[in-house]
């Protein structure tokens, strides 16, 4: 189903935009900072990222790596694509960490530090062809956050809809599995795809709970955190996937 997608103003979209937007007139258009498709591992800039390991499809890291062109040493994905894992804003995060231990206190900053988009703390990655090329990019909002911006998860795909207009979108609502449920009166598992250029976007969003949750404990009383909610936003080289696609 094509349709219009709504835009929510209140979620930081000036904050996101401006991120991945490219210089005017740029023949490279990043979809993050200076991350995105086409360019090759020893040209990426490494300054301000860390904590390089090899992915695991949008959740934790694996084995450590010193920087984005060790992606050989991390296993093919089904598609052939090696992820590459890192971090940013990882010297704020430890300043404000350190604040903490030493003062018991937190600084201000702490719930605007680490790998965060438009506020939402993110898994972010690469996704590297045989030859070193990016053919794919990999956001996911962090299952290991706190329980407020967990939560939110789900309404991440909002400023990632806008970012590339909110018109032209092919979206599937999926229905519930066995023994999922809604929160509240809520229940979304929806999967959004665009081309745009020669890329292939696709936002996946959740926000349900899960077989056995219940959103209470044995005795009825309210227990937080029983919920699935996530936005996964991936970008792909069309002309990759065409190229690697089985006939």
């Amino acid at each position: 189903m094509t349709k219009q997608l709504p835009v929510l103003a209140f979620l930081s979209l000036a904050a996101l935009c401006s991120a991945i937007t490219g210089a005017p007139g740029a023949e490279f258009t990043p979809e993050f900072r200076t991350l995105g498709l086409g360019q090759a591992a020893g040209d990426i800039v490494t300054e301000g990222y860390g904590a390089f390991a090899c992915g695991s499809n949008g959740g934790p890291p694996l084995a450590s790596l010193s920087g984005w062109t060790d992606f050989m040493k991390c296993e093919p994905e089904a598609n052939g694509l090696r992820e590459v894992y890192a971090e940013f804003g990882r010297q704020a995060g430890q300043m404000a960490e350190l604040f903490r231990e030493q003062y018991d206190d937190e600084l201000w900053i702490q719930k605007f530090v680490g790998t965060r988009m438009a506020n939402f703390p993110v898994v972010l990655s690469l996704l590297f062809d045989e030859s070193g090329i990016v053919r794919g990019y990999r956001a996911v909002t962090d299952a290991r956050a706190p329980l407020q911006d967990r939560g939110k998860a789900y309404l991440f795909r909002f400023p990632i809809y806008e970012r590339y207009g909110s018109e032209g979108w092919d979206c599937v609502e999926r229905d519930p599995a066995p023994g999922e449920t809604g929160v509240g009166k809520v229940y979304l598992n929806e999967v959004c795809e665009k081309d745009v250029d020669q890329k292939h976007v696709r936002v996946e969003a959740h926000f349900f709970r899960k077989p056995g949750q219940t959103g209470t404990d044995i005795n009825g009383m309210f227990e937080p955190g029983q919920f699935e909610s996530l936005t996964r936003w991936e970008v792909f080289d069309r002309s990759y996937t065409a190229a690697t696609a089985t006939p």
